[in-house]
């Protein structure tokens, strides 16, 4: 009863506000030294931001944010990696089809961007939705991945805490509806901002410009709609990592969990999935960790994949 009040509540308040004019915003601009780019693979248009030197390193963000989740770690990581920082079908400038939202078909959009841009062999990073592509990547193509980090979430079908967090992440019912998009389309900065604070610990962890980013990058035409997609997905997520899990990964993975969030369990669910573990806490966190504790994040990433 009280998820569906809160339900009610935030439904109610977004059709009676009326829509912000956030398309007027202009996309982030990449940090000193990147660029912005974008590629046709997999039959999708994906935008993505690269600079740096040396081993690639791909960085894939989740729901509620896009790329520039990772701008603040990126000059520094750029100084040991080629960063290459992804969005996602479905959001920001990369394109929103129909279909093609299950994890499987988004880590092939991924797979197909490294292999365009030259690197047969990369390390990996994926937070929230983008640790669940990130895992159907190393599952699909575990020889070309080095090491493979996942931050802060569950991979669709690993229990027990799937479905423990299944029955209680209302928003995952919400968000899978088809009709969802259409809902908050031209809202997204009511919903995101009264969403963002539900799953996390630190009050105010994004900046003004990352809030401005990440609720531009969403209200783009077709963005809340396939946003959505991703979690209208989970149960055939769920049927390919059926099939994907009959197999353990084998290259070292890393977890990196906040403590107020996922930290005391996704050790476990790394190791139901892959045979070479090493488990991070992020301390005062909640799920946006990057966000709320940067430099534990970044110290952790560099101290695994150099």
């Amino acid at each position: 009863m009280k998820h569906l009040t809160v339900i009610l509540a935030t439904l109610i308040a977004l059709g009676t506000l009326v829509p912000h004019a956030v398309q007027a915003t202009p996309p982030a601009k990449p940090p000193a030294g990147f660029k912005s780019a974008i590629a046709k693979v997999n039959g999708v248009d994906i935008h993505y931001v690269i600079g740096g030197k040396g081993e690639p390193l791909v960085l894939v963000h989740g729901f509620g944010d896009n790329w520039y989740m990772w701008s603040r770690m990126m000059p520094e990581l750029s100084k040991h990696f080629t960063v290459i920082a992804p969005d996602l079908r479905g959001v920001g400038e990369s394109g929103k089809p129909a279909t093609g939202y299950d994890k499987v078909t988004m880590a092939e959009d991924i797979y197909q961007l490294t292999k365009k841009l030259g690197y047969s062999s990369i390390n990996l990073a994926g937070h929230d939705i983008g640790m669940m592509v990130v895992y159907a990547y190393a599952a699909k193509h575990p020889g070309a991945v080095k090491k493979l980090a996942f931050l802060d979430a569950l991979i669709p079908g690993v229990d027990p805490s799937w479905s423990t967090y299944w029955a209680k992440a209302w928003w995952w019912g919400f968000f899978g509806w088809e009709p969802s998009g259409e809902i908050v389309k031209g809202k997204m900065d009511v919903f995101l901002k009264n969403f963002w604070p539900m799953v996390g610990y630190r009050k105010n962890a994004f900046t003004a410009a990352e809030t401005a980013e990440y609720i531009r990058a969403y209200s783009v035409p077709g963005a809340a709609t396939g946003s959505f997609h991703w979690f209208g997905a989970f149960k055939q997520d769920e049927k390919d990592n059926a099939v994907l899990l009959q197999h353990k990964l084998t290259m070292p993975v890393m977890t990196v969990g906040g403590d107020h969030s996922t930290g005391d369990f996704l050790g476990d669910i790394g190791r139901k999935v892959a045979t070479n573990v090493k488990e991070v806490k992020i301390k005062d966190a909640g799920h946006w960790i990057v966000e709320e504790q940067t430099a534990q994040v970044q110290a952790a990433l560099l101290d695994f994949f150099k």
